[in-house]
């Protein structure tokens, strides 16, 4: 053979061996790690001196930090139930002397190094009774087990597995208040930020202010330290998010507002987002003051910016939210590249496939949804960049969050011209946008069938596809529902359906409809649902002599005899 082809075989040969001998290691390291946790775990439910069982807890934790293959190996072999067994018997003892005390600390830190960045190791925690036992420590007297208890607290709600526990009670609420009070400026920033999730979780922030939670936190925007003042700053935007009495509190106070303001302009990315945060959730409430509303303009470069980099999921929701109401916001952050920008995050989200990023990918539709709303300019530019494909298939996400953000995505480009809505018919959004008609979430709904109302009424090969799919069955179907908005909008998209429609559509829409559904719309208690029933009557009579013949036949002219009711200047119903 050819020497090149004898080099050939002795490449792949050695690269065979290589990968052999990795393997081998690979499996010899995992067999390992199985051994020394199965030891571990032995040594930890042994009868022992605190001295001894304090030695080997250090051991573990130093163990298993920043090594998730040996943390889920101690994990799976019940470290987390053995170190939890421990902290609960040594609370037991009346009296904790120096060794006990200490061996408390090395349980408390062990179990939160257990919850930090690993799923698994939280679920543990949470089973194991330990969050009990770590929110009692936040009343004790000695400040070391305080904060030892505060920091693996801390650790455990930053999982998601936090979301499964129960609210905390108003002692344990009272507790961390306290704390915020501390000389010990770092274990109250650790105070804050569980605070901060009390709120995203349980919505908490009423019960924390009611214990004066709020001023408290406020307090921390003064400290010095950074990761203290940061603590301060996700509480505060915890607090204040869709809460407009606790959002008027930090508005009014200038201390802070000044902060938050030197704060979005300078330092990392993290701090600026988490000063926008703050200022955003204050903008933007009906009744905030002129000079806080402008605050909006200010912050806008700042979080375009922040776009740029994503380093935060909560990006591109601050940005919806400072653009929401503002066609002259949203026309700078047009002109700012917003679009683009987000569109090609979008993409990028999608096309990973975690289930993780949800929150980031319903953050994007919202913000795409937002901008596209009332500029053509913009919609045209997600035809452009191909982000409809993409728009299309959120609408079939898992997530009912981000399924309701596509929705308004679709509502958006719905709102534009013929060309556009060819390209929403070219990617097939009717059908998912039907079958979307019975979501389990109303808003999810709500938003469809709005966007269902823009696709109909102009643009016949999108309106035989949604009768042909049964779309006037489940319209029909979503007038007679108890949420009233759902009746106004199933109604209009009936109405468009119809608009210059010929007598054999019109039939077939009726044949769904049904007279006397038509005949409940025209008395319904929500009077834009009644005008909007008054439209399909127009509809219907609109064209030939026999069009009119089919409503006015009706029951012996029962439709003319309410829309007489209705129409007259004398009727509260219209």
């Amino acid at each position: 053979a050819p020497r090149e082809e004898r080099d050939v075989r002795s490449v792949v040969v050695t690269a065979a061996a290589a990968m052999t001998v990795t393997e081998s290691k690979f499996y010899g390291h995992e067999k390992y790690v199985r051994k020394r946790a199965e030891e571990a775990v032995g040594e930890l439910n042994e009868t022992c001196e605190p001295a001894k069982k304090r030695y080997t807890l250090r051991a573990v934790r130093n163990e298993i930090i920043g090594d998730k293959t040996k943390k889920y190996a101690f994990v799976s072999e019940g470290a987390v139930q053995a170190v939890s067994q421990i902290l609960r018997e040594a609370l037991a003892n009346p009296g904790l002397d120096a060794n006990t005390t200490d061996l408390v600390i090395q349980s408390a830190a062990t179990l939160g190094s257990f919850s930090c960045g690993l799923e698994l190791g939280a679920e543990a925690v949470i089973k194991s009774g330990a969050v009990g036992d770590l929110t009692q420590l936040l009343g004790s007297s000695d400040s070391r087990l305080v904060t030892a208890s505060a920091r693996a607290l801390r650790l455990l709600f930053q999982s998601s597995k936090a979301r499964t526990l129960a609210p905390l009670s108003d002692s344990s609420i009272r507790l961390l208040i306290k704390l915020l009070h501390l000389k010990d400026e770092l274990t109250a920033g650790v105070s804050a930020s569980i605070l901060a999730k009390c709120c995203e979780i349980h919505e908490q922030q009423d019960q924390i202010q009611s214990y004066g939670g709020l001023k408290a936190v406020m307090s921390l925007l003064q400290s010095k330290l950074i990761k203290v003042q940061e603590a301060g700053m996700e509480c505060i935007a915890a607090m204040t998010k869709n809460d407009k009495d606790l959002a008027l509190i930090v508005s009014e106070d200038l201390d802070s507002v000044s902060k938050l303001l030197k704060f979005s302009k300078m330092g990392k990315p993290n701090v600026k987002l988490l000063a926008c945060r703050c200022i955003t959730n204050i903008s933007t409430q009906s009744d905030a003051r002129e000079d806080i509303v402008k605050l909006r303009a200010h912050l806008l470069p700042i979080v375009i910016k922040l776009l740029e980099q994503l380093s935060d999921f909560h990006v591109p929701h601050v940005l919806a939210r400072l653009l929401a109401d503002k066609p002259e916001l949203q026309r700078i952050a047009f002109d700012s590249n917003a679009i683009s920008l987000l569109t090609s995050w979008l993409r990028v989200t999608h096309e990973s496939g975690e289930e993780e990023q949800s929150y980031l990918k319903e953050g994007l539709l919202t913000a795409v949804g937002i901008i596209s709303l009332n500029l053509e300019d913009a919609r045209r530019m997600v035809i452009e960049l191909k982000g409809i494909p993409t728009i299309v298939e959120s609408l079939k996400d898992k997530d009912e969050r981000v399924r309701a953000a596509a929705c308004l995505c679709a509502k958006s480009l719905s709102r534009s011209r013929k060309a556009i809505k060819s390209s929403l018919f070219d990617a097939k959004i009717d059908g998912p946008l039907l079958s979307l008609l019975s979501d389990p979430s109303p808003q999810v709904q709500q938003t469809a069938s709005a966007t269902l109302c823009n696709l109909v009424l102009s643009y016949l090969p999108m309106k035989e596809n949604i009768l042909a799919a049964g779309g006037v069955r489940e319209l029909a179907s979503l007038s007679k529902s108890m949420d009233s908005i759902l009746r106004l909008h199933s109604t209009w998209a009936i109405k468009n359906l119809l608009y210059r429609a010929d007598r054999t559509l019109k039939q077939r829409v009726m044949e769904e409809l049904t007279w006397p559904q038509l005949l409940t719309l025209l008395n319904d208690s929500e009077p834009e649902v009644q005008v909007q029933a008054v439209t399909i009557v127009r509809n219907l009579v609109f064209g030939k002599e026999d069009d009119i013949e089919m409503v006015v036949q009706y029951q012996n002219g029962e439709i003319l005899s309410i829309l007489e009711r209705i129409l007259s200047p004398t009727s509260g119903s219209s």
